[in-house]
């Protein structure tokens, strides 16, 4: 019997290469935590941010697919790194770098003595209870119901009642805040500020208050570290904060402040649309928050926007708008005719493009924004309908809003010289279309003004309405349509009462009789010459025997002299009107008469608006309130 053939043996593998085989042929286990899961070592229901990370406030950051950042993400998730160390360098080191981790770095801005200085003394800066509470009625019946700023009211209110009872069941140690973070207490503060805004306080003392209460808002976002840890809280503050700095016409400070807003909000991937990443699974329901928080933040970039001719930082958004289950069977809420309304702004106006809309483009516009007035709720869908005064100011703001976006859409009618797209005919149309809307702006201000004080304590609501007939008079209707002028004596006067019955101040009585600062309040003015005398400024001297100029005379500079007006109205170009004694205006940068008489109205405008400060203003001088509070 023959011996079995025995195969040449192998040479005997080395321990690293028997340990290299068996490791190779091991299953691979894929982590499904997320990452503060994982460092804690606790379940994870494998959603984005999960349970645990959304009850311990850990902010979750979005970026592309395709980015370095995104990649890294998916390569840690993916495994245990092959070194132990690996892990503390992707965390502290190229994470924050990259925006992925929550950054560990304190607030650049401010040394940690400050800071400590801060936390001690804000308590002292709210008020008693049943102030606050007061103050937050206002804003829950007036500011929410038209600008939407808190994305869940009712549990704000509910975390309000249990801050300010815990806050009087510990007497020696007020408001001591160990329940809330400081994110909440600055967008409390910043209610309160808003909110005082509407109080019936005297002008002077409404804006001390409402600025010591701005001040106390920030230094809680300081304490929240709000630039590097950035939260829904903080966002919601941020937004508010901005619409109190348009409210005390501070709006080129509003519309940089909305800029930063918004790109915080981007930093927490509010602007993604659903289902963008598999890695990051979300339900409708759980997104309807940040939804409404992100489209708030639009709708306040996109109006300042509009209102600057600028083009809005969220001229890209994928983020579904947050409708309600029945919004387009029902009708839609106020809220969410302005969303769509913003959207469409998002989508007419691309400000840094050479292109223009042709005629067929404009009218289809304004023929979808007169849509939206017909597709909110039958409560206040006509002035019949509505039932309540916030139904009925609802109805007017509706119209108000969508007349002026038409007229900004028509303004190409209102230049000189042919137009790519648009023949004589079809400019006319535009033409008579923006008269028509421009009128129907000032006309729905003074609807809103009969029945409330939001119109005239609010900077949007303004605007419209005083740019709208300021520009009817560069359009010369003040002299050629009773309505027009009708329309105009009454905006005047209803400013003018309004500041007149908020006189009565420590500060010394204005010249202009008038409590509205900056531009606005330099615009009225305007509109009170053009009005009366057809002219910017009334240029016969007092006491002066000279006779009148003739009215053909007048006409010849009619135009030029309004745009002068349209000017002040925005960046507060034209130095204070002067009265006593009236002297032509002279300001660097303006047209000559016989220039401006070759020029369309919103030439002059854009020569007069466009064109840098005069050399003589002092960028370096601010004029502080007196605080009321104590100051940090």
């Amino acid at each position: 019997m023959s011996e079995p053939q025995h195969e040449p043996s192998e040479p005997s593998l080395t321990p690293e290469e028997a340990n290299r085989i068996i490791h190779s042929h091991r299953k691979v286990r894929y982590g499904t935590a997320c990452w503060p899961c994982r460092q804690r070592k606790v379940k994870c229901d494998n959603k984005h941010p999960c349970e645990n990370c959304d009850e311990g406030t850990n902010e979750s950051r979005y970026l592309g697919q395709n980015s370095i950042a995104a990649f890294l993400t998916e390569e840690a998730r993916a495994g245990e790194p092959s070194i132990a160390g690996d892990q503390d360098v992707i965390k502290k080191d190229i994470m924050p770098i990259l925006g992925l981790q929550i950054s560990t770095s304190p607030y650049p801005f401010m040394s940690q003595d400050d800071m400590d200085k801060i936390r001690l003394q804000i308590a002292s800066a709210l008020p008693p209870n049943r102030e606050v509470l007061k103050t937050f009625q206002l804003f829950k019946q007036i500011v929410q119901p038209f600008w939407g700023l808190l994305i869940d009211i009712e549990e704000f209110e509910t975390k309000l009642c249990t801050y300010l009872e815990d806050r009087a069941a510990t007497a020696k140690h007020p408001g001591s805040g160990k329940n809330v973070s400081s994110a909440w207490l600055g967008m409390l503060f910043a209610v309160l500020a808003v909110a005082t805004n509407y109080c019936e306080l005297p002008y002077h003392r409404r804006v001390e208050t409402s600025q010591a209460f701005v001040q106390t808002s920030f230094h809680c976002l300081r304490l929240a570290n709000f630039f590097l840890r950035p939260s829904l809280d903080s966002l919601q503050a941020l937004m508010i904060l901005g619409l109190v700095l348009a409210n005390d016409m501070k709006a080129e400070a509003s519309w940089a402040l909305i800029g930063l807003t918004c790109r915080l909000a981007q930093a927490l991937g509010l602007h993604r649309g659903p289902g963008e990443s598999s890695r990051f699974p979300s339900t409708t329901e759980g997104d309807m928050p940040k939804r409404r928080l992100w489209w708030s933040i639009v709708w306040q970039d996109s109006l300042l926007s509009l209102s600057f001719d600028r083009s809005p930082i969220a001229i890209m958004t994928r983020c579904h708008m947050p409708l309600g289950p029945r919004a387009l069977i029902d009708g839609m809420s106020y809220l969410e005719v302005m969303y769509c309304l913003c959207q469409k702004i998002l989508e007419s106006f691309n400000n840094d493009s050479n292109t223009h809309s042709d005629y067929d483009q404009i009218i289809a516009d304004s023929i979808e924004v007169e849509g939206l007035r017909q597709r909110v709720h039958p409560s206040f869908r006509t002035k019949e309908g509505c039932k309540t005064v916030t139904d009925r100011l609802h109805h007017y703001a509706i119209r108000l809003h969508t007349s002026f976006v038409i007229s900004v859409l028509c303004r190409p009618s209102l230049r000189r010289g042919a137009l790519p797209g648009i023949d004589q005919t079809h400019k006319a149309t535009l033409f008579k279309k923006c008269k028509e809307t421009l009128t129907e702006t000032v006309r729905m201000y003074l609807k809103m003004h009969s029945l409330s004080i939001v119109p005239t304590r609010s900077w949007a609501f303004t605007y419209h309405g005083l740019s709208s007939a300021v520009l009817l008079g560069i359009l010369g209707e003040t002299k050629t349509d009773l309505e027009v002028r009708q329309l105009q004596g009454d905006l005047i006067s209803a400013l003018s009462v309004t500041a007149a019955k908020e006189q009565p101040s420590t500060v010394p009585r204005s010249d202009k009789d008038i409590e509205l600062s900056g531009p606005l309040s330099r615009a009225l003015a305007a509109l009170k010459n053009i009005y009366d005398h057809g002219w910017v400024v009334e240029t016969k001297p007092v006491g002066s025997t000279e006779v009148l100029a003739t009215s053909e005379q007048e006409s010849q500079f009619e135009h030029q002299n309004a745009a002068l007006a349209m000017a002040s109205l925005q960046n507060g170009m034209v130095p204070p009107l002067e009265y006593a004694p009236p002297m032509p205006m002279e300001m660097a940068g303006v047209p000559g008469a016989e220039q401006s008489m070759n020029m369309s109205p919103m030439d002059l405008f854009d020569s007069i608006f466009w064109e840098p400060y005069p050399n003589g203003l002092d960028v370096g001088s601010f004029d502080y309130p007196q605080p009321m509070y104590p100051q940090f």
